[in-house]
This record gives C-alpha cells, sequence and structure tokens, in this order.
C-alpha cells in the first residue's frame, strides 16, 4: 500500500474492531499470530473467479468489491473496514464464484480455512459472529440471483413483447398517415364539388352508395381473380364515362359497381361524377384505415393487458387465482418465441377450482417451465415441435403438466435439476436458479413438483393446493 505500511495487526487493532471486541486477549493474540497479511493497490484482483474456495479475510482498511461472473446485472457485494468475507466456519462454498477487486489502496488479514475449525474453539464469540454473517451472505446472495434470474426471464418476455407490440404500434402510425393524407383529398374533391347542382335524385343514389361502403366486407365472397376481372371491367366501364379509371380496383373492393353508377351518369356532370367517385373511393378507404387503427389499438390494449394480468398489478399478493388463466396470459407473453414452429396443445380441464396463492409468483413458475420447455423442443425440426399443458382437478390438489417432446433430461442429471446453480445451458445463459426458485415456490405454497423424463417426453407436474394450508401444519 503507498499511504501506510504492510504490517501485520497488532491485538489492540483487532480488538478495535466489533467484529472482534467479545473476545479475550488470548484469543486475539491467536488470531494475530495465525493471520497473513496481504496488501493491494487499487484495481488489483485479489480472488478470482473458479478458483478454489480456501481462505477467510477480514478487510483492516480500504474496500473489497466482490462481483459475481455470469451475472448480467452485476450483482456486488461490498466489504469495508472490519468487515468478513471469503471461507466461513461450516461454510459449504467450494469455489469462487467471483472476482474481488480492491477499490482503493486495501489491508486485509488473511487465514486459512483449516483453520477456521480451530478458530471456533479459540474464539468463540467471533465464530458466533461469522455464523451470523455466512447466514445474512447466503441470504443476501440467494435475493440477488433470485433478481437476476427474474431480470433474465423478463428480459426474455420483454424482447418477444416489443416485437409484438411493434407490429400493431407500427400498423396505428402507417394508418394514421394515410388516413391523413386520404382526409386531405377527400376535403379537395369536396370542396370543388361545391357549386355543382346535384338533383334530389342522385343525392339519393350518392348517399345510398355511402351506406352500402360502411356496411359491405372487403372481399364480398369474391376470390382475388373473380375481383380482378371485375376491376378490368369496371375500368372499361369508366374510360367510357371519361372518369378515373384507376379507382376501379377500389370501387370493386368497395362493393360498387357500373350497374349501380350508371343512373348518375345521366344527373350530374361528368366532373361532379369525377369528383363524386374520388370521395367514395376516400370514403371507403378512410373505413379502411379507421378499421386497422382500431384493430391493432386492440391488439395493444390485449398485449397491455395481459402483461397487467401476468404481474398481478393492483391485487393482493394471496388471493384467489385462476390457474388456466393465468397459464393463457403467460402463454401470451411467449407468443413470439411459440411462433417459430411450435404447437401448443392445451388439455384443460375448464372447471378447475381457483386456489389460493400469490397469482405472480404462480406465473414465475408457469415461465420458467415453459421457457424450459421451449428449450427443449428448440433443437427439434420445425412442424415437430410440441409443448402440451394439462390441467385437472384432483381431490386436494389442482394439478398442472406441462410437457414437452424434446430430447429428454438425461437419468444421471435427473436428481440434480433443482439444485441452486445447476442448468445445462451454456455460459451466459441461465444462473441454474430457474428450477431452484419454481420449487420453493411451490413449497411456500405447501404443493409439490415432479419430473418425468424420457427421450421425446419430458413432463413437470405441479400440484398446488385447493385449500389455503393452515399456518404452521
Amino acid at each position: 500500500m503507498s499511504d501506510s505500511p504492510c504490517v501485520r495487526p497488532t491485538v489492540e487493532e483487532l480488538a478495535s474492531f466489533p467484529l472482534f471486541a467479545d473476545d479475550d486477549r488470548g484469543a486475539l493474540q491467536w488470531l494475530a499470530d495465525h493471520f497473513e497479511i496481504r496488501c493491494f493497490e487499487a484495481g488489483d484482483v485479489f480472488v478470482k473467479e473458479g478458483t478454489p474456495a480456501t481462505e477467510f479475510f477480514v478487510v483492516l482498511e480500504g474496500e473489497i468489491q466482490f462481483r459475481l461472473v455470469g451475472d448480467p446485472y452485476a450483482s456486488v457485494f461490498v466489504r469495508t473496514a472490519g468487515q468478513p468475507s471469503g471461507v466461513l466456519p461450516f461454510s459449504r462454498m467450494k469455489v469462487v464464484r467471483g472476482r474481488a477487486t480492491a477499490v482503493r489502496p486495501t489491508r486485509i488479514v488473511v487465514m486459512p480455512a483449516t483453520d477456521l475449525r480451530e478458530l471456533v474453539y479459540r474464539a468463540p464469540n467471533l465464530a458466533q459472529k461469522l455464523v451470523g454473517e455466512m447466514t445474512d451472505r447466503t441470504r443476501e446472495t440467494t435475493r440477488m440471483v433470485e433478481r437476476t434470474e427474474k431480470m433474465l426471464a423478463l428480459g426474455k418476455l420483454s424482447a418477444g413483447l416489443a416485437h409484438e407490440l411493434n407490429n400493431p404500434a407500427s400498423a396505428v402510425v402507417r394508418s394514421a398517415a394515410m388516413l391523413r393524407e386520404t382526409l386531405t383529398r377527400r376535403r379537395k374533391d369536396a370542396l370543388l364539388m361545391r357549386g355543382e347542382v346535384i338533383p334530389p335524385a342522385a343525392q339519393s343514389i350518392i348517399t345510398e352508395l355511402g351506406v352500402s361502403i360502411s356496411e359491405c366486407a372487403t372481399d364480398h365472397g369474391r376470390d382475388a381473380l373473380e375481383r380482378a376481372d371485375m376491376a378490368s371491367d369496371l375500368a372499361d366501364w369508366l374510360d367510357q364515362q371519361n372518369a378515373p379509371s384507376e379507382l376501379a380496383g377500389d370501387l370493386v373492393e368497395a362493393g360498387i359497381t357500373a350497374e349501380k353508377l350508371a343512373p348518375l351518369t345521366t344527373m350530374i356532370s361528368q366532373e361532379a361524377f369525377s369528383h363524386g367517385l374520388r370521395i367514395l373511393v376516400c370514403d371507403y378507404q378512410i373505413l379502411c384505415l379507421t378499421r386497422e387503427i382500431e384493430e391493432a389499438s386492440r391488439r395493444i390494449s390485449d398485449l397491455v393487458q395481459a402483461v397487467k394480468s401476468y404481474s398481478y398489478m393492483d391485487q393482493t399478493p394471496l388471493s384467489e387465482v385462476d390457474v388456466e388463466q393465468g397459464i393463457d396470459v403467460t402463454l401470451r407473453m411467449f407468443q413470439h418465441q411459440l411462433k417459430h414452429g411450435i404447437q401448443v396443445e392445451r388439455e384443460f380441464d375448464g372447471h378447475l377450482p381457483k386456489v389460493p396463492a400469490n397469482g405472480s409468483e404462480l406465473n414465475q413458475i408457469w415461465t420458467n417451465l415453459i421457457d424450459n420447455a421451449i428449450d427443449a423442443v428448440a433443437t427439434l425440426p420445425t412442424g415437430e415441435r410440441v409443448i402440451k399443458i394439462r390441467t385437472a382437478a384432483e381431490p386436494e390438489f389442482v394439478l398442472v403438466e406441462v410437457v414437452d417432446n424434446g430430447p429428454g433430461v438425461p437419468p444421471e442429471i435427473q436428481g440434480k435439476i433443482f439444485d441452486p446453480f445447476f442448468t445445462t445451458k451454456p455460459v451466459g445463459e441461465g444462473t441454474g436458479l430457474g428450477l431452484d426458485i419454481v420449487q420453493r415456490i411451490i413449497r411456500a405454497h405447501q404443493g409439490l413438483i415432479r419430473l418425468e423424463s424420457r427421450p421425446g417426453r419430458t413432463a413437470f407436474q405441479v400440484r398446488l393446493p385447493r385449500v389455503r394450508p393452515v399456518a404452521g401444519v
């Protein structure tokens, strides 16, 4: 260190920290004799990920940051003067999962993990504090990695939702711009028709044509070839009337034929007739554009409602939950991923009783299980990927079974898949906590989860109690 010498701690220095203050002088002397002193400059790496966890240490001066490796959300633990880290008494940590770096000039004391058993005997008060520290560290680590797992799942869902929202949002923008242009054209033709003498009979025909546009469907039961033939015939007729033949296609789509237009040619001028046709086409286009905007807006609204339902916003944490509705909402969150050749078969009971549960936590279960099923079938050819979700009411439980026809879970690892940090995914694609979180949520609801797997069929069976469990039972 540049600011102070790298010297071993005295008994007095150790006693100045609350961590050591409750042990007697003999214990502190033993610690001072068995500690190794190490000093680091800012930026020095003290511990690297993947190395064996073999040392207990305490920061005397400075600051060390411990960053979990493989965590895209950069979970960081900070240790400053008087705080312990590394291997603690009774810890089962074998490998370092992160990297420790000195933030500023730092002095620490280090003890081999092999001396911790004697430390418990020599300094019992310190040992008790370290056990409490280990409990707090486990709780903090679990909270951070759970947050990471949730964020990874949310990120994957968000990518699909962004794509799903982009299409209707783009449609709204495009249709709104075209609507503005169409209204401008209609206004221009309406102004040009001012001063034209339109007999009542002609006004009646034009009104009827406008009403028929608002009531008819776009295809009128005709195929594309038939509509093209009709448009060609109408264009020829319009040419004969010195009217704009380029409107023929839109007029046919609007259900307007030469027979309906013919009476107008003897009632109004050729200019008024042409302007009237353009107005009718604009009215039809306005109708189509407003329908597109309405449909796209409804799609956006449905997606937003799905997100709200998925997260159980504005609802109490524990409520009566419709399991099948929650699964449907979760599948909607995965709609973009499911489009890639994945067939989803629902075998819903249809009359399931609602279960007492935290709705957002149940949706986290379905998210993890469906996400795993999607990954499992991704290796199959498009068209052969099948995910089946079955629900059933049992005497004491509600059953949800998520089945995929992927390659299956090898027998030798089936007993490990619920273990924390165990994953078969490549580095950076998972934390190995998805199924651990699923299991803990189910246990918190006093439910059960079971795996059955062989090549071509992997099934996760989740059972949730139909009646709210009694506390302490």
